[in-house]
């Protein structure tokens, strides 16, 4: 096999639910010069053998499987093996576009100096229906600038493209800050090279209740102040507290209420009103919620008339 243009590193625990699904996306790029490194952590139901299924049929694919070491063990681990020119990160629940990794390369070949590459998103939810959309910024100073505040969506860690030269140089994830793995790598990342996001949606953004972002959120604000200590004092700034009130720290009523809103803005009442009707349920004595359901069933989507 001629080695691949992009490896795409992939770290899996228990993921059966969505992982035929990614893996598939990834196997559909229009640009097909590239390996898929899935690193089975000690997953405790079919996840492994689903891949290993996948990966008879695929030679691209290849499966590491091992104890759970958490996150960063296993994006180092396929660090290690990688083979090609650019990492490719990718979720076990998400999925890409097939345009991602062509328009990436693209603009890698255009930007010699772009050390990182996101994308803009579809934020889906659990069973897949569009409830948002996100084009962060574009340029490194204003990326740059979003992660020294902390926001960790300056970049999606899953569309995340990266010249493998300047993630050795900076020696991959460091496992002192797993649960904010990514925003710690942006950040050295940004003293060797430029950060960028496409404007265009490469992936689709999978939210649930069982993701880091929702599971591990202190931790991540904890570590993320952390960060900030470091990188600020480097640029000789001034420290800042980590601000809170992400999607991950809402009620649960209110997160379904924002969904619907935002969910009838982007033309989709079907899953508006499935959410609403899920804030009601969450939080019955929510206000919020209520009128998050009467805004869904009275407003009219954009484009109609």
């Amino acid at each position: 096999m001629t080695t691949p243009l992009i490896s795409v590193v992939m770290p899996v625990y228990n993921a059966e639910r969505y992982l035929r699904q990614a893996v598939e996306s990834i196997l559909a790029q229009s640009l097909a010069d590239f390996e898929l490194i899935a690193v089975d952590d000690g997953s405790k139901d079919n996840s492994r053998k689903l891949l290993e299924q996948i990966g008879a049929r695929d030679p691209r694919v290849h499966v590491i499987s091992r104890p759970n070491t958490g996150i960063v063990g296993a994006l180092n681990d396929g660090l290690a093996v990688a083979k090609g020119q650019f990492i490719a990160r990718m979720d076990a629940d998400d999925v890409a576009l097939p345009h991602r990794f062509a328009e990436q390369i693209a603009y890698f070949a255009d930007h010699p100096d772009c050390v990182a590459l996101g994308t803009a998103v579809q934020i889906i939810d659990a069973a897949g229906r569009v409830v948002d959309r996100h084009a962060p910024a574009v340029t490194h100073a204003e990326i740059e600038s979003e992660l020294l505040l902390g926001n960790g969506g300056a970049l999606y860690h899953p569309t995340a493209m990266f010249r493998v030269e300047a993630v050795r140089k900076v020696n991959g994830y460091d496992p002192n800050f797993c649960k904010a793995e990514d925003v710690d790598l942006y950040l050295r990342l940004s003293r060797v090279g430029q950060l960028a996001n496409l404007p265009t949606i490469g992936l689709q953004y999978r939210h649930h209740l069982k993701s880091t972002n929702f599971l591990h959120r202190k931790t991540q604000s904890e570590l993320i102040t952390k960060l900030l200590a470091r990188e600020r004092a480097l640029r000789n700034l001034p420290l800042i507290e980590v601000p809170l009130g992400g999607h991950s720290d809402l009620p649960l009523g209110r997160l379904h209420a924002r969904w619907a809103c935002t969910a009838l803005a982007h033309g989709t009442r079907g899953t508006a009103i499935h959410h609403a009707l899920a804030g009601i349920f969450q939080g019955f004595t929510d206000r919020e919620c209520w009128r998050a359901l009467a805004y869904v069933l009275t407003a009219r989507p954009p484009g109609t008339a």
